[in-house]
């Protein structure tokens, strides 16, 4: 039975990690934005799922493929519907080893696991920015669940730098996982795993996971000017990159990974000037467009 269901759409289910006066509650968002991100990836999911048993009814480990698959279905659903960062690390780890293992799948070919390797220790920095950001805000907000942290309240009484430092450190985990400028080199190497994990992660909802977190920051990075620009440099530096290099390239694949940079990119530039509304849509838009790509694209290969 849910306790303790004290935050508007908010689901508490437990208390997880308690070490006084600190506390890390099971709780799970249910406001708009969670509810939308989980259709998206339920739906997304379920598609992917269904075209994999014939693309791969070949291929050896099929089974290993679609337990993979499963986990990190799982572990994106946990991503947008968490009701605090600590929960939501929780599926970002998840959704990073899926992620290694599926690059990995043809484990016989050396650069399949280097690529997976490389992906692999590039997203450990976002990772990094990413317990820095719980650390402050446990440090200096005093909770972590995302009614408490984005509050007006408790982001007013917070310093200039405190709250710097504390969306710099969430953006950084952003800007890693969504492929962002200086970070863009893991994603292309990533494409090595089998078609549908390259429309599930890279096209359509890990790639998005960066600009999710953005989104549901929205309060405290408008309470910083900084990171809002941070955020409209980032993005529109990553989205020129992802138009200039996809002219180059020479494989359908290839050019649309480049092209999905762009566009979230783009996501960024406009959660910069402070269009969350927009970037939403995008998002949603994006991600059902760019997974039937990546899902037809072997039948142009």
């Amino acid at each position: 039975r849910a306790l303790l269901t004290a935050f508007e759409s908010q689901i508490v289910d437990a208390q997880w990690l308690v070490s006084s006066p600190y506390r890390i509650l099971l709780s799970f968002t249910a406001d708009t934005l969670g509810l939308l991100m989980g259709t998206l990836v339920a739906t997304i999911s379920l598609i992917t799922l269904r075209f994999s048993v014939n693309y791969l009814h070949r291929e050896v480990g099929y089974q290993r493929f679609f337990m993979l698959l499963s986990l990190f279905t799982s572990a994106m659903l946990l991503i947008v519907l968490a009701g605090n960062p600590g929960l939501l690390f929780v599926g970002w780890e998840m959704a990073g080893i899926s992620s290694y293992l599926l690059i990995a799948y043809n484990s016989s070919r050396e650069p399949a696991t280097k690529n997976a390797t490389y992906a692999l220790v590039a997203n450990r920095l976002g990772d990094a920015g990413l317990l820095a950001g719980i650390f402050f805000a446990t440090l200096w907000v005093g909770s972590i669940e995302w009614p408490d942290l984005l509050q007006s309240e408790a982001l007013e009484q917070l310093s200039g730098l405190h709250l710097g430092l504390i969306g710099a450190a969430f953006l950084l985990a952003a800007f890693v996982k969504s492929a962002q400028v200086p970070f863009s080199p893991w994603i292309s190497r990533a494409l090595e795993g089998p078609t549908p994990s390259s429309a599930i992660f890279y096209g359509s909802l890990m790639v998005h996971a960066g600009v999710y977190l953005v989104i549901r920051l929205q309060p405290l990075i408008e309470q910083s000017q900084p990171l809002s620009l941070l955020l409209f440099l980032v993005g529109g530096t990553t989205a020129l990159y992802g138009y200039l290099t996809g002219l180059v390239q020479t494989d359908v694949k290839s050019a649309l990974i480049f092209s999905t940079l762009t566009q979230v990119g783009l996501m960024f530039v406009s959660c910069g000037l402070g269009w969350y509304d927009l970037a939403t849509a995008y998002l949603l838009l994006h991600a059902i467009w760019r997974s039937w790509q990546f899902l037809t694209a072997p039948s142009f290969m």
